[in-house]
């Protein structure tokens, strides 16, 4: 059985191989922090293009709504007027329809 024999009196390849190994771990450490700087750089990069492409589609968003909302402005006034031209052609049916709303209105009311 082979018994441990102190540092100090081995043949001076413990301290070699300790050395060596003490190396690679400070090898390794600067491996792990050089590799944890990337990733950091590498969230905040993602990071900044996420928000930027956020930002681009919240400006879309906002563009397409303001379209949309023009749109509907423009149908409604063209409603508007069709409404207006037929009540000006016919005021007695125009007349006749609104008192038949009002009538079924206040019947619904009633209940």
């Amino acid at each position: 059985m082979a018994s441990a024999q102190p540092l100090s009196k081995s043949n001076g390849k413990v301290p070699a191989e300790v050395a060596k190994l003490e190396e690679q771990i400070e090898k390794l450490s600067a491996e792990l922090a050089e590799l944890s700087r990337s990733a950091r750089d590498y969230g905040a990069t993602r990071g900044e293009k996420l928000a930027e492409q956020a930002q681009e589609l919240r400006a879309e968003l906002a563009d397409r709504s303001a379209k949309a909302a023009e749109i509907a402005r423009e149908r409604f006034l063209d409603a508007e007027g069709a409404v207006e031209d037929r009540v000006r052609a016919n005021p007695m049916a125009a007349l006749g329809v609104a008192a038949g709303v009002g009538f079924l209105a206040a019947l619904l009311m009633k209940r």
